[in-house]
């Protein structure tokens, strides 16, 4: 029986950092400062384990006890084995381990050990191309994950908003501009009512763009004359650009969105919510969010 060689284990290998913090921005430095050195690893092992077998002098039907290099071969998997289980191949741990306990209970021939390491080698390929990144364009990554998206005044004034708000970020950032204005309409939805609320107006969901903001504008003019007029008239300015920007005739879209549309929209909805932190607003029920 060939003595398996002790492999030195790293206790403090971190986990692959797509793995311990899964949907979070992670770098392309991060990923290859993690993993390249294993996966390069990898592919020199295989090599080296490839070249060894064609060039170990035994044929087919001889033992692996005539081989030279017996123990090197031994080593080499152990090493493969402790990469695998590194970045995270577990299938191909399995059947490496497999393949060690076999060279080590039994006296495997030449072909056997061909075939096993060539099994190993298929199996390691294929998983590792199971491993899928997305790549975020550097345009892009700004909208990713961005808790104050629409500026940390809106934030502060609107903190039940916040998930629809990192969430249109996020379906904007990832190429999915249709979810964006999904978001974007729900952060709208509670908006106008707000603002409503603040005119002493309903709006409701059955209400077209031009409804409200005729209700609105009609609103606003029976107001005094003053800074208050002033600043509500801006935001109702903002809302007209919204509604230009949604180019639906209703609040809830039905239409489908390209990313330039949707980026538009997000746009224009931050407006809105940046002229509604600067307004004194009554308190905004809970109700509103559904």
């Amino acid at each position: 029986m060939i003595k398996r060689p002790a492999i030195q284990k790293n206790i403090d290998t971190p986990k692959q950092p797509w793995i311990s913090s899964p949907y979070s921005l992670i770098s392309w430095w991060d990923m290859e400062k993690f993993s390249a050195e294993e996966f390069y690893q990898i592919g020199e092992f295989l090599g080296r384990m490839a070249e060894t077998l064609r060039d170990g002098g035994g044929t087919s039907h001889d033992r692996l006890s005539q081989i030279v290099g017996r123990g090197g071969l031994l080593e080499e998997v152990a090493g493969i084995v402790d990469l695998c289980e590194t970045v995270g191949l577990k299938v191909s741990v399995i059947c490496g381990q497999e393949f060690l306990n076999a060279m080590e209970q039994e006296d495997l021939t030449f072909g056997d050990v061909h075939k096993r390491f060539e099994h190993l080698g298929n199996l390691i390929r294929m998983e590792m191309q199971t491993v899928l990144f997305f790549h975020l364009p550097t345009s892009q990554a700004e909208f990713y994950n961005n808790k104050h998206l629409f500026g940390a005044e809106v934030s502060a004034k609107f903190p039940d908003l916040q998930y629809d708000i990192i969430e249109a970020g996020n379906c904007l950032a990832l190429g999915r501009s249709t979810a964006c204005v999904f978001h974007l309409m729900r952060i709208m939805e509670v908006g106008t009512q707000v603002f409503g609320r603040r005119l002493g107006v309903t709006f409701t969901e059955s209400k077209n763009w031009q409804n409200i903001l005729d209700e609105s504008n009609k609103a606003i003019k029976a107001l005094p004359k003053g800074k208050d007029a002033v600043e509500l008239s801006q935001t109702s300015a903002s809302l007209f650009a919204v509604k230009v920007a949604w180019r639906n005739q209703v609040m809830h879209p039905h239409d489908k969105y390209t990313l330039e549309e949707a980026e538009d929209v997000l746009r224009q909805v931050k407006s809105f919510m940046k002229s509604m932190a600067k307004l004194e607003l009554p308190p905004m029920g809970s109700s509103l969010i559904q």
